[in-house]
């Protein structure tokens, strides 16, 4: 889109796990935006034009997704992606504005804005705001953002993933992203095959779940991310569920982040191609 280790059973006791998804979860709750709350973002990133979705005109809104702040109810959490390059004179550009903004009684009053730079391997599909309970601290609560891409990617790959969530602080009028992590990962485990869904191909893939712990870091809480594995064999056009595991890792806030990783690799098996070419 853009451009974190303990023994693991204490950590079934000292972390409470706080968010999964997937995509068929991710759809299944819709996140409609306001109008008023779209305009009020398009004000604050100085976005004008026509502000309806891609494809109706000269729409610009590429994706947005919007839901109430748990606790606040008059603040609404809204991402959205403007595409201001495929309209005007200045059409045909590849990167998207991305804001992310707190929007209270028609303004906003914390935001972000990042760029989403579309490639083969990113393409804006959606948003959905997760707002589990990420206590960081007893008055420091975060919220997530999920992106989800709607690229195919390349027609033969060794690893892919997807659904990158961000979580974000808020600081004053400014929110700031504290962790980002993909929450859905594949990888091929056969050098001889290409790209999932082939005969004969052997991958695992893993869907990743966040608990908040106990313990502290530089005043934050510490981060328990943990990959539900599965390997599959694909036999006469039939996926295969050979093995199941879970694989965990600690992240420790380091004053700044928790660390930003849209990639991440820590669950790959040994014998995975992306093992082998280290």
């Amino acid at each position: 889109m853009r451009t974190f280790m303990r023994a693991v059973m204490p950590l079934a006791f000292a972390f409470a796990v706080v968010a999964t998804f997937s995509n068929s979860a991710c759809a299944s709750e819709e996140q409609p935006c306001g109008e008023d709350v779209v305009a009020s973002v398009a004000k604050w990133a100085g976005v004008k034009g026509e502000l309806k979705p891609w494809g109706n005109g000269d729409g610009l809104i590429a994706a947005a997704s919007c839901k109430a702040m748990p606790d606040a109810p008059d603040t609404t959490i809204a991402a959205v992606a403007f595409d201001t390059n495929h309209v005007g004179p200045n059409s045909g550009g590849g990167d998207i504005r991305q804001i992310v903004a707190l929007v209270k009684g028609g303004e906003v009053v914390a935001a972000t804005r990042s760029t989403i730079e579309q490639d083969v391997l990113t393409e804006v599909g959606s948003f959905h705001i997760d707002t589990a309970p990420y206590w960081l601290s007893p008055d420091v609560r975060a919220f997530g953002v999920v992106f989800d891409s709607s690229a195919r990617g390349p027609s033969c790959a060794d690893a892919a993933a997807d659904q990158e969530l961000t979580l974000y602080v808020r600081e004053d009028r400014t929110l700031r992203p504290v962790f980002g992590t993909n929450l859905y990962g594949w990888v091929n485990t056969d050098p001889n095959s290409c790209g999932a869904g082939l005969e004969g191909e052997h991958d695992a893939d893993a869907y990743m779940t966040i608990a908040v712990g106990k313990t502290i870091s530089h005043g934050f809480a510490d981060l328990a991310l943990s990959a539900r594995v599965t390997r599959n064999d694909q036999k006469s056009q039939q996926r295969i569920e050979t093995a199941k595991y879970t694989k965990r890792i600690v992240l420790h806030y380091d004053g700044k982040t928790y660390g930003v990783n849209m990639y991440r690799d820590f669950w790959y098996p040994s014998d995975s191609v992306m093992k082998r070419s280290k």
